[in-house]
């Protein structure tokens, strides 16, 4: 809906593109177009785009007109279909809530999707190469010098001297086929998680750097990613997945300890049992050390207290390894191996995602996934 009306030239050409106009979208999303004087408002629903969550369109951009133009041309000249244009940009749309609806949110806001095209399968237990991977690549694709909220470096870092940012900085998070009864944890994707914080003008520059990305090399392979569009259906290659508001969460990759806990499976649990013995072990194998500490990196990443935690070494989510099965997060210099687990966390009120908390929250590690209330 515009507030002014087309003059007469401009309305006659419109009317002749929406007769026209066969279709939406796909092509079985047939629609009769037509303008119109007058409208009942009442009955209209305003959509705001850069939203947290929400439905995924498709956006004009500046240039996108010329490149349409140039590959019509050259179809026409060629007939190669590699001419058709591409889909395009695309943004999350949402319609305004109610004031009171607003879930609790912590310090990360929107999420970058991209979906392997081409390459080997890789399991949840690949998180730390791909997460280096991604951010490989991002370092490569980003503005130069690399700016402090893709880095999460501050100015002045060398190789040999790094000096952590004093603010908020892109994620890196696998994106899992999981929770579900034939879930087999296969890696789909990646995402790039942004800061809340960011400006309109910085989360701009991490889509344009994420665009250019094509390749992901590892050890093991490479992967050809492209940025999962609007057409894209699979569940976990949808943001809602990640973000949608809920009570329960539980941990997709464990959750990395900033600090060993002196006593991390409780005063209950025998020193010499294995957190693998299930007939040996207590009921709850871990103390309230542990728990304490979890609940400090829940704050730390900007979410309220939970009302109740559970930690064990066994996953909550279908499809997800065992904590004992992930590589041990990496350490800092001269620091003792870093510790993790499986985490289920229960809140008062609704909490919107992404969730990400503990010490490996920037690599992939202490990634939450709504747990279905059953």
């Amino acid at each position: 809906m515009w507030e002014e009306s087309p003059d007469a030239e401009v309305r006659a050409k419109l009317d002749e593109i929406l007769k026209r106009t066969s279709s939406l979208g796909h092509s079985s999303s047939l629609v009769s177009v037509e303008i119109t004087d007058s409208i009942d408002s009442e009955r209209l629903t305003e959509w705001r785009p850069g939203a947290q969550r929400g439905a995924r369109l498709r956006i004009p951009y500046p240039g996108r007109l010329d490149e349409l133009i140039q590959r019509h041309r050259r179809f026409e000249e060629t007939g190669a279909k590699i001419f058709r244009p591409n889909l395009g940009r695309t943004t999350v749309y949402s319609a305004e809530q109610k004031r009171g609806e607003e879930p609790a949110a912590g310090a990360f806001e929107h999420m970058i999707l991209l979906k392997r095209s081409a390459g080997p399968r890789a399991s949840l237990r690949s998180t730390l190469s791909l997460t280096a991977a991604l951010r490989g690549a991002v370092m490569k694709e980003a503005p130069q010098p690399v700016p402090e909220f893709i880095s999460g470096h501050a100015a002045g870092s060398t190789l040999e001297n790094p000096i952590p940012a004093t603010r908020a900085h892109v994620a890196f998070v696998p994106l899992a086929n999981i929770g579900h009864a034939y879930a087999d944890g296969d890696v789909m994707g990646v995402a790039v998680v942004l800061p809340r914080d960011l400006t309109r003008a910085q989360r701009a520059v991490c889509w344009a750097t994420a665009e250019r990305i094509e390749k992901l090399t590892t050890q093991w392979g490479d992967w050809d990613v492209v940025l999962a569009d609007a057409e894209e259906q699979r569940r976990t290659l949808l943001p809602d997945t990640w973000m949608k508001p809920g009570r329960v969460w539980a941990t997709v990759t464990p959750f990395v300890f900033d600090r060993f806990p002196k006593d991390p499976y409780g005063s209950e649990a025998e020193a010499t049992v294995t957190p693998f013995v299930f007939d040996r072990f207590p009921k709850d194998p871990y103390g309230s050390e542990a728990e304490a500490t979890v609940r400090m990196a829940f704050a730390r990443a900007g979410f309220p207290e939970p009302r109740e935690l559970d930690l064990h070494y066994n996953p909550w989510h279908t499809g997800v390894p065992k904590a004992s099965l992930f590589p041990p997060a990496p350490a800092r210099p001269r620091k003792p191996q870093r510790y993790h687990c499986h985490v289920r966390a229960a809140f008062e009120r609704p909490i919107a995602g992404p969730v990400l908390a503990g010490a490996g929250r920037f690599y992939g590690y202490g990634l939450f996934r709504l747990l279905e209330e059953k």
